[in-house]
C-alpha cells in the first residue's frame, strides 16, 4: 500500500479537534436534539463525523445545512439558536487555537451582524426565496466592496492619469 494514500486513519490522525470544535459539536447536537429529537441527535453525530474527518469550515457548513433542513419550517428562535450554536465551529476554522481575542471578537461581531440582516430579511419578505435572493445580492455586493477596498488599501491599483481621461 502506498504511504501517500489517504485513509480514514491518516485523516483522523492528522486532524486535531480543538476545544472550540468540541463545544460547537456539543452545542449543535444539544440544540438540534432538544428541538428535533432523534433526527437532531443524528445531525449532531453527522457534524461530529465531519469535524473529526476534515479540517477547515466544512463542519460549520454541514451544521448550517442540517440546521436549515431541520428547522426550515420551525420558528426563528429555533433556527437562530442553531445558528448561534454553530458559531464555535466557524471560529475554530477561522482562528488558531488559542484564538486571538480581537480576531474572535471581529468574527463574532460580523456573525451577529449577518444573523441580524438575515433575520430582518426573513421577517420583512413574504416568501423565503425572496429573502434568500436579497441576501445573496447583498453578500455579493459587500464581498465586491471589500475586495475593491483591499486592492486600494494595499496599493495594488492606481488612479488613472488625468490626461488619459480627456
Amino acid at each position: 500500500m502506498n504511504q501517500s494514500e489517504r485513509t480514514i486513519r491518516t485523516v483522523l490522525d492528522a486532524n486535531e479537534l480543538t476545544p472550540m470544535d468540541v463545544v460547537g459539536v456539543l452545542c449543535v447536537t444539544l440544540v438540534a436534539g432538544l428541538t428535533s429529537g432523534l433526527w437532531g441527535v443524528a445531525a449532531g453525530v453527522l457534524v461530529l463525523a465531519v469535524a473529526a474527518a476534515t479540517t477547515g469550515p466544512l463542519a460549520f457548513v454541514v451544521a448550517q445545512l442540517t440546521a436549515v433542513s431541520l428547522f426550515g419550517d420551525a420558528s426563528l428562535v429555533a433556527l437562530g439558536g442553531a445558528q448561534l450554536a454553530a458559531f464555535p465551529l466557524l471560529a475554530s476554522a477561522a482562528c488558531a487555537w488559542p484564538p486571538n481575542r480581537s480576531r474572535l471578537a471581529r468574527l463574532a461581531a460580523g456573525y451577529v451582524l449577518a444573523l441580524g440582516v438575515a433575520w430582518a430579511l426573513w421577517t420583512s419578505f413574504r416568501w423565503a426565496w425572496q429573502a434568500a435572493l436579497v441576501a445573496v445580492v447583498l453578500a455579493a455586493a459587500v464581498a465586491y466592496g471589500l475586495h475593491r477596498y483591499e486592492r486600494v488599501a494595499l496599493g495594488l491599483v492606481s488612479a488613472p492619469d488625468a490626461g488619459a481621461e480627456r
